[in-house]
This record gives structure tokens, sequence and C-alpha cells, in this order.
């Protein structure tokens, strides 16, 4: 086997095991009956720290992801989601719930770890493949444990509490793989091909003394001040693209609110529920959602459509669409609409997500995906803290349910407000553009 395609199948491997979580659909239901905390704490006290910790750790966790040569991040976050889940299953109050939070929030900073190890180990011709491979995993993974989550609940042949072992026992396994990732020789920032920097600018003889000379001068601070440099052309560079830059405004915020509806769509439920009783699905609705994303950002990359042309305007239409349909959800009185809705509007949100992601890698250089996608991600968290303290946290308004949903609702339906107005602005550019290019041909004829 090729060693390209053995990285790529331990490194799927470790995905499908560590997205392999069937205990999380069930739990916020999980903590209130048999950890015994109220609705209450669990969303305005326990939910914000994991935002906030993860807020913390991921610019520290980007830098020393590109300095420690991803592996050991890697293994950082396996170790950080076991902790999590031991915790859940055998740790009791609240101080142990907030420090799940904060393990919670290290493990999903040190993704970033994950998402960028294939392209500082594998050849840059086999990028596409090894993406879709792991992101596929990763999908699979989110699949697999949603079917076997529901149909263990739904026969109680698991109940909330067990499900969590599963889990624990699938994180272990990943934390196993994790071992076995071959080690980054080379990174993009701190170790940016020294040696064949260091060989290029030798005598082509054998001096021994130039070339000793030549390493001794790559030092800590010298590494330090190349890695520095490089960030920032490699920011200024991308962000002075005005496509890129709305692209990014997008995926920004409408990140940051699409994670706050998926951390708080548990406890709506709950809300919900208390109407009505019946079966759950929360497994099943998660299990639906992924297996449309899968599908739907499979076409996109399939259909080739003026995105550079149109996609103001289909921005326009997802954002308000995503808008209306979570203010249906802080209104309704029925599950099923509640689910429908959620499936609808996480399918809209991956499909957006895969196009804007896939718009900003074409606009930048190979080298720069690490950097741009992290400070999207990080301005998104930044948001999304926000949205968290003032609407969420015991310390701000700390709304209920309902009236969360219905402000982030007002949240899409704004952002869609905004990308008409650039829409209306771009045609109106288009048309005083063509009307100008008429009037010079008409000059130039006469």
């Amino acid at each position: 086997m090729e060693k390209w395609k053995w990285i790529s199948l331990i490194l799927c491997a470790y995905g499908f095991f560590k997205e392999f979580r069937p205990s999380e659909p069930f739990v916020t239901e999980y903590l209130i009956e048999y950890k015994n905390f109220t609705k209450s704490t669990v969303v305005h006290v326990a939910y914000p720290i994991a935002t906030y910790s993860y807020l913390a750790t991921l610019p520290i966790v980007f830098l020393i992801t590109d300095y420690l040569r991803y592996k050991a991040i890697i293994v950082l976050e396996a170790v950080a989601f076991v902790l999590t889940y031991t915790l859940l299953i055998w740790g009791h109050g609240l101080t142990t719930l907030k420090v799940v939070e904060v393990l919670y929030g290290l493990a999903c900073s040190t993704e970033v770890a994950y998402y960028t190890y294939i392209y500082a180990k594998v050849h840059r011709d086999q990028y596409k493949k090894v993406t879709s491979y792991t992101y596929t995993a990763i999908l699979i993974g989110n699949f697999v444990a949603a079917i076997f989550s529901q149909a263990f609940v739904s026969a109680k042949w698991m109940n909330y509490h067990e499900l969590h072992y599963l889990t624990l026992v699938s994180l272990t396994a990943a934390l196993a793989i994790s071992v076995f990732l071959p080690g980054v020789e080379k990174s993009i920032y701190f170790y940016r091909n020294i040696n064949s920097e260091l060989t290029s600018n030798i005598d082509t003889g054998d001096d021994k003394a130039t070339r000793n000379h030549a390493e001794e001068d790559t030092t800590y601070g010298q590494r330090i001040s190349r890695a520095y440099a490089t960030l920032w052309s490699d920011f200024r560079n991308s962000y002075s693209n005005p496509h890129i830059i709305k692209w990014s405004v997008w995926w920004a915020i409408a990140s940051a609110g699409f994670v706050q509806v998926v951390n708080y769509v548990q406890p709506l439920y709950e809300t919900i529920y208390s109407y009505k009783t019946g079966e759950i699905y929360n497994a099943g609705v998660d299990a639906v959602h992924t297996i449309l994303s899968a599908v739907m950002a499979l076409a996109v990359g399939h259909v080739s459509w003026p995105w550079n042309k149109w996609g103001e305007s289909l921005l326009l239409v997802t954002s308000l669409l995503q808008g209306l349909l979570l203010i249906l959800m802080s209104q309704t009185g029925s599950i099923v609409a509640a689910y429908v809705c959620y499936i609808a509007f996480r399918t809209l949100y991956q499909v957006m997500i895969t196009v804007a992601s896939s718009e900003v890698a074409q606009g930048i250089s190979d080298d720069s995906h690490g950097l741009i996608f992290g400070l999207n991600r990080f301005i998104s968290l930044v948001l999304q803290s926000v949205l968290t303290f003032v609407l969420t946290d015991e310390n701000g308004l700390s709304l209920d349910l309902r009236p969360q949903f219905l402000v982030y609702g007002i949240y899409f339906v704004v952002l869609g407000i905004v990308f008409g107005i650039a829409c209306v602005i771009t045609c109106r550019r288009r048309l005083h553009a063509n009307q100008d290019g008429r009037n010079e041909i008409s000059a130039n004829s006469q």
C-alpha cells in the first residue's frame, strides 16, 4: 500500500472513532435525568463554559499545532475527549460538570490539528482525495453513532447512561489509533522546508563547514521571525481579496449562529417535550441531517455554478430561510415540526459552508488554508461567545430557550438582509460598468 494511503487509513479510522459518540444526542437528557442537574443549570451555567474554553484555547492551540507538528495535538484531542466522558460517567457535582465543559472546549479547539495534519503529511497532488476521505470518515462516524444511539434507546437495549460507556470505548480506541499516526517532519510556519532552504543556499560542493554554519543560523528566534513574517504575508494576501472577505464574513457570522443552535437545540426539545410525552428521536434526527448534508455537499462539488456572480443572492435566500426556520422552531409546540425545521436548517448550513470553504480555498495559496480557516473559525467563536454571554450566560440576560431561538432566527434574518444590501450594491455596480462599457463602445464607433 502506498504511504499516503496508509496515512489516510489511520487518520480516517481515528476520525471515525472520535466521532462515534452515540451518547451525544441525549447528553442534555442524561445530565437532567441521571446527574440531577436542572435544565437552567445545564443551559445557563455549564454549556457557556465550553464556548469560553473553546475561545480561550483555540489561538494557543493553532500556533502550537504547527510548532509541535500536529501529532501531539491530535493525541491531546483524544485525551481531552476521553477525560470528558470519563468525568461524565463517574463524576458528580457542578464543579465536575464545569471541568467537563472546559475539557470539551479544549477537545473542540484541538480539532484544527486533525483537519490540517494531512496537508503537512501528503503530497499536494493527493489533497483532494485525502480531504474527501477524512471528511467522509467523520460523517460516517456521526451517522453510524446516531443510528446506533436511536436504535438502542428506542429498543430499550441501552439507557442514556449506558450509551456513555459505548462512547468512552470508541474514544479510547481513537486515542490508541492516534499513537500510530506518523510524525510530521516539517510544518507550514515554524519548520517550513528548513532543510531544502539550507541546501539551496549552499554550494553543491561538500563544504561541511558552510553547511554547519547555515544550520546553526536556523535558531529558535529565526524560526519565530520567519513564522511571523509568513503568517502576516498569508493574512494580508488572503484578506485583501473582496471575494474572500465576502465568503469569510458569511462563514464567521453564520457559523456563530449555527453552533449556538446546535449547542442549545436539545434543551429546546426538552421545552417542547414538556407539553407532550412520547418517543424521543434526537439521534434519528441527527442521522437524517447527517446523511442529507453528506449527499448535498457531495452534489455541490459536482455542480458547476457561477458562485462569483450569484453567491450573494444565494446567501441572501439561504440566510433568510434559515432565520424563518429558527423562528418557527421558537414558536412551535410540535416536536415533529421542530425536528423538520432543524434538519432543514442544518442541511442548508452544511451545503453553504461547503461552498464557502471551497470558494475561500480557491482564492488563497495552498499553504495558508490552516491560517485562514482558523481565523474564520476564531472570529466565529468570538461572535458565538458574545451571543452566549448576552443571551445564555447566568450573568447576561439568561433567556429561556424559546426567546433564545427567536433571537437566533432574527440574527439570520438580519444576516440575509446584509447580503441583500450587498447584492443590490453589486448589481448597481454591474449595471454602471455595463453602461460605461456601452458608452465607451459608442464613443469609439463615432
